[in-house]
């Protein structure tokens, strides 16, 4: 025969389990969030230099709150890093193209976190209903 306060400490167990796993996914969601907008922004400014003419100069973000002014060479070329540290030259559409996979895959990765965080709160609302009717309180 099953010992209840086993049996709800083992609820609480899970109940917590869950609840850690959708911070997780919580924590996740903001993060692939804001690499999403740091994409869109690359994409946008990646297209605005298509307007750009050879000497023009521009702004260039270097990190933070920091800009510096720049005289454009090549306006038609850009250094894309395809991974963490390989970085190539790309012409403005090829990197376009590239920016519009990568937004691809975060939305997709956006999705798969959204539905996992609403599973898991389905789960969790159910647990703590079922809390809540035995009269034991997570």
């Amino acid at each position: 025969m099953e010992n209840p306060e086993e049996n709800k400490q083992a609820l609480l167990y899970q109940f917590k389990y869950l609840k850690d796993q959708r911070d997780m996914f919580a924590n996740q969601l903001e993060f692939v969030n804001a690499s999403l907008n740091n994409l869109m922004n690359t994409k946008v400014t990646t297209e605005n230099l298509k307007n750009v003419k050879e000497g023009e100069e521009i702004l260039v973000p270097i990190g933070g709150l920091l800009n510096i002014y720049a005289t454009i060479k090549n306006p038609n070329k850009v250094q894309l890093y395809i991974s963490q540290d390989v970085l190539i030259e790309k012409d403005l559409d090829s990197s376009i193209e590239f920016i519009d996979k990568v937004i691809e895959q975060h939305n997709e990765q956006l999705q798969f976190l959204r539905t996992q965080i609403q599973n898991l709160d389905l789960n969790l609302q159910n647990m703590s209903m079922a809390f809540q009717r035995s009269g034991f309180q997570p």
